[in-house]
């Protein structure tokens, strides 16, 4: 698989797919399966299954909180998975976001954000699922796609 065919998952995309009353339930469970089975190029990222894991479980952040034990289940089915390619920032990761930085200034938890597209990067990951798209469609370095 070449990472360039490759499609990051994106935190809210991982938690529609678990949370049966969303709008987005259907489509976000479709993409993760099709992840699973093999038929779509997907992986993830520390970042991302820890960000899921902080929201997934904070009451303040979604109508259908789940317990840690649950979660932590969700991310090991997302580490297990032999079908989901896991990607990690390297060494030039603070590089990357400094480069990043300096064509597309960010503020506030906004860094957070950016370590992420940088981390696809140094990847070589330029495709990222996600429906929350305000600050990532900025970058013009990656594509963003909407499920």
């Amino acid at each position: 698989m070449k990472t360039s065919d490759l499609v990051l998952l994106d935190t809210n995309v991982i938690i529609y797919a678990l949370d049966s009353s969303s709008l987005y339930h259907a489509q976000a469970q479709s993409i993760r399966d099709s992840g699973i089975e093999g038929k779509l190029s997907l992986c993830v990222c520390p970042q991302v299954l820890a960000e899921f894991f902080a929201v997934a479980t904070n009451p303040k952040r979604v109508a259908n909180p789940i317990s840690s034990q649950v979660a932590i289940g969700e991310v090991k089915k997302y580490f297990q998975s032999k079908s989901i390619m896991k990607i990690y920032p390297k060494e030039d990761i603070l590089e990357r976001m400094i480069a990043l930085f300096k064509y597309h200034p960010i503020e506030k938890a906004e860094i957070f954000d950016l370590q992420l597209i940088a981390t696809m990067l140094s990847n070589g990951v330029s495709q990222i699922y996600i429906y929350d798209q305000k600050l990532f469609t900025k970058f013009e370095e990656i594509k963003v796609l909407t499920p």
